[in-house]
């Protein structure tokens, strides 16, 4: 199933919203602009198309077959920019204080599914503030595992739908 942007983004809406993650606490902003400030430099920005906002995050980066392509590894560079982005921008609304933050990914590629989580230690987004990392790093976990252009879970595969 190949879908362009226009219906990819009303599919991925419409499983938010039925999903209730747009229900208070919780709030979707679509496509809001994020930045990441490292010696208090604004050296990158995102802009992240579904993001839900609680204290920890969740992203929802959706691509058609289209615009995505091996050799920038299906967007999964996009995707950890939006990390550090997004998880930059949790720290910016709670006065910078340094706090370890969970952020839970959503890719979809046309109907493909793919799910990461990431646990950021207090101690990685300080030691970023000052400059390139040197001692603290993060582990990116994915489900599933391959890498791939059609990968995900397929939800016009209703086998695929049931967890």
């Amino acid at each position: 199933v190949g879908t362009d942007k226009t219906f990819t983004d009303i599919l991925v809406d419409d499983l938010l919203r039925i999903a209730k993650l747009n229900n208070w606490p919780l709030k979707i902003r679509n496509y809001p602009s994020c930045k990441l400030y490292i010696k208090g430099y604004d050296l990158m920005s995102a802009v992240s198309e579904f993001p839900v906002k609680k204290q920890d995050c969740i992203i929802i980066e959706d691509q058609h077959l289209k615009n995505v392509v091996s050799n920038f590894r299906f967007g999964k560079s996009q995707i950890a920019v939006e990390i550090l982005t997004c998880g930059n921008e949790n720290m910016y609304l709670i006065d910078y204080e340094y706090k370890e933050q969970t952020i839970f990914v959503i890719h979809v590629i046309s109907a493909y599914v793919t799910f990461y989580k990431i646990e950021i230690p207090a101690k990685y987004w300080k030691e970023l503030e000052k400059g390139l990392l040197k001692e603290q790093s993060i582990e990116i976990l994915r489900w599933p595992a391959n890498n791939g252009l059609r990968s995900g879970f397929d939800l016009a595969n209703p086998d695929q739908r049931e967890i």
